[in-house]
């Protein structure tokens, strides 16, 4: 009988993974097309006028070499106009964004209202109701540097018709440890793993983060920048696809930005992160799955978010369901003297490595592709991959305070990485 079960979970378990991997087909085809030289945009027949909205409460230790970053680009100044939103006057940001020129300081007056989203739009319905004419307007965290080039590539992406375009986010601190080079990672692995593939197929891409810019004409359909869950850049992903807007993914348009050193900081961004994901998709998917029914416009990629990360979890679910079956089964065998025991415990341990071993290689793969944008010594590539598993499986407990807690608070995160010039 002991036998027989542990025969009949091996069967389940490789149906199962089976079908996972069938799931997993698309992503699998993203990551193969993620290996290949990046679509390149053509140089724009104009040069178009752009806003640069920083929300920057209390950034004064990092914001200047953003400041400078903006003011060194490869593009006509006249053209660009920065707005750095804080919440007060006295706030040592505002002395800082004083010294440099086209830049604008706006001090958020509905401060009842938090987060990032409620910034951005109050600067944002200011700039329309003061009659302000710009083709787009630039997100950016107080903590991003960008490339000299990167409003330049920008420009190319909308002179091409894009709406909305996201930009190559790399680090400002691979070499600050597991959980900042981990984090780093995750980035790449959005971008260059799906979102290259995204933006030639669907012509839709993954928001994350800051580093894009989104056309006027999307912000006034939308009635401002109407985008308040705790991952406004995920709403904005969805809304983009529910619509219809061209976005697409450029990977000449290089930025950098800090990732958080300590796990504590990263849990609670994480948190956000996940609870912010859980609240978009309830919200959202009623309306893409009618839209991907009537609407024959793109409709892959409303597909894709309509099945999310399902394929992903049921993979997951299957290898960790097993590793506990072959461990629980292993424990009962031990103690009932059965000598199958051996085998099941065999089992438990073939499936653990698999898993750890996977995403250490899927981690080395990463770093392999991106060698050109990583800056990071040796043996921290050799600890982030060896720690890459840990990072990941840490969302399992996350993702279950995610689903019990019902309010998780948007708390901001300090920044103090300095790039040094040559970098940016």
């Amino acid at each position: 009988m002991y036998h027989q079960i542990f025969h009949i979970g091996n069967v389940v378990f490789y149906v199962l993974l089976a079908i996972g991997v069938l799931l997993l087909l698309q992503k699998i085809i993203y990551h193969i097309v993620g290996l290949f030289p990046a679509k390149k945009f053509k140089d724009a027949k104009q040069n178009h006028k752009f806003a640069i909205l920083i929300p920057a409460r209390n950034e004064s230790k990092v914001i200047e070499q953003l400041l400078i970053s903006i003011e060194e680009q490869n593009y006509d100044k006249n053209l660009l106009k920065t707005y750095v939103i804080v919440e007060s006057e006295d706030d040592p940001t505002c002395d800082i964004a004083k010294r440099y020129a086209n830049t604008e300081i706006f001090v958020r007056r509905h401060l009842e209202n938090k987060g990032k989203g409620h910034a951005l739009d109050e600067v944002v319905t200011e700039i329309f109701s003061r009659g302000e004419e710009y083709d787009a307007f630039f997100i950016f965290d107080a903590d991003n540097v960008l490339d000299k080039n990167y409003i330049k590539e920008m420009n190319n992406a909308f002179d091409a018709g894009y709406e909305i375009a996201l930009g190559y986010r790399n680090s400002k601190n691979w070499d600050d440890g597991w959980v900042a080079s981990s984090s780093a990672l995750t980035f790449s692995m959005i971008n260059t793993f799906q979102n290259k593939c995204r933006s030639r197929f669907t012509k839709n891409v993954i928001i994350s983060g800051t580093g894009f810019y989104v056309s006027k004409n999307v912000l006034k359909k939308a009635g401002g920048w109407k985008f308040f869950e705790l991952t406004e850049d995920y709403e904005l992903s969805m809304y983009a696809a529910l619509n219809n807007v061209k976005a697409t993914y450029n990977e000449y348009a290089e930025f950098y930005d800090e990732q958080p050193k300590k796990l504590k900081v990263s849990w609670n961004q994480r948190l956000r992160w996940v609870k912010g994901f859980s609240n978009v998709s309830k919200k959202y998917r009623k309306k893409l799955v009618k839209s991907l029914i009537y609407d024959k416009q793109n409709r892959l990629c409303k597909f894709e978010y309509v099945v999310s990360v399902l394929p992903i979890v049921v993979m997951l679910a299957v290898s960790f369901a097993y590793t506990i079956f072959t461990l629980v089964l292993g424990i009962v065998g031990s103690i009932i003297g059965d000598p199958v025991c051996v085998d099941v415990y065999m089992a438990c341990i073939i499936s653990s490595l698999a898993i750890y071993f996977f995403f250490v290689m899927y981690a080395f793969v990463m770093l392999l592709a991106e060698r050109k944008h990583i800056k990071m010594k040796f043996w921290h590539k050799v600890s982030c991959c060896l720690m890459f598993p840990i990072y990941m499986a840490l969302y399992i407990p996350i993702y279950i305070q995610a689903m019990f807690k019902k309010e998780v608070e948007w708390k901001p995160i300090e920044h103090s990485v300095n790039m040094k010039k040559d970098k940016a």
